[in-house]
């Protein structure tokens, strides 16, 4: 479960603060969007979904539903760090994030940098 606690706080976060949690070179929206549904993998083993209320899990599942609403090419300009920063939909996306951590009862801290391997192309 610490994945998904981990990228819910960094997702609930400002974007300057997510900006933070990576390198300088990462496409955030991107890097959260794939911590996001690298995390939702624990949810499929049956003992950590069991520790899920009914209403968790449909918290979890609002966010994904809308985070795949907004996905795809059509949706491109979503995912970039512009709009990290200044788009109706991110704000949307941390409301979300900030309810999961209510329902949760989790705190809504800045969570350590991620730790994760990246290989810079630039």
């Amino acid at each position: 479960m610490n994945k998904i606690k981990w990228v819910t706080q960094a997702i609930a976060q400002p974007c300057e603060i997510q900006k933070s949690l990576f390198p300088d070179f990462a496409n955030i929206a991107d890097e959260l969007a794939v911590e996001w549904e690298m995390a939702l993998n624990e949810l499929n083993d049956s003992q950590v979904a069991s520790l899920f209320s009914s209403e968790q899990k449909l918290a979890v599942k609002n966010l994904d539903d809308y985070m795949l609403s907004i996905s795809g090419a059509v949706n491109i300009q979503y995912w970039n760090n512009d709009a990290l920063c200044r788009s109706v939909e991110w704000q949307k996306i941390r409301k979300m994030a900030n309810d999961i951590l209510r329902i949760m009862n989790w705190e809504n801290v800045v969570p350590a940098k991620a730790d994760a391997l990246y290989i810079n192309h630039g």
